[in-house]
């Protein structure tokens, strides 16, 4: 094989993070980095530009989560990730990556459904009055 090896990439992640992944810890990267969001993104580029790297084809919603918004709804709790799917970015992945100078995974087509966040407002507008007319309830009857 030609190119940067998985040696090469275990120096670049030690000398990015300050710190060696244990074995099990080079399955899934952006996990043992705790790298969501801006944090993942970085570390990404970086790599991509350290290794000449072309990540056209580098679909972020599938390996991270989005960084923690306030005005995202359900703040502070992080959205599940994309169709409940999650795939690891493995060190053996960045190596093939490195070493052919695009990403090599193939991403399934899936369609993202139609939000359904518009129903929290009436839901909130609704909900809060009946709530708290049954509390007042009660604690009349108490």
């Amino acid at each position: 094989m030609n190119g940067p090896e998985r040696t090469d990439i275990l120096a670049f992640i030690e000398a990015r993070c300050g710190r060696r992944l244990t074995l099990s810890q080079e399955a899934d990267v952006l996990a043992a980095l705790d790298a969501d969001g801006d944090t993942a993104t970085a570390f990404m580029d970086s790599f991509a530009a350290a290794f000449g790297v072309d990540l056209t084809g580098y679909e972020p919603r599938f390996h991270h989560r989005d960084a923690a918004s306030i005005l995202r709804p359900g703040w502070p709790f992080a959205p599940p990730h994309l169709f409940g799917v999650r795939l690891p970015v493995a060190v053996s992945t960045l190596a093939q990556a490195a070493q052919s100078g695009r990403w090599p995974v193939i991403y399934p087509v899936l369609t993202v459904a139609p939000s359904r966040q518009w129903l929290n407002v009436p839901l909130i507008l609704i909900g809060l009055p009946v709530l708290a007319a049954a509390g007042i309830a009660v604690l009349r009857v108490l």
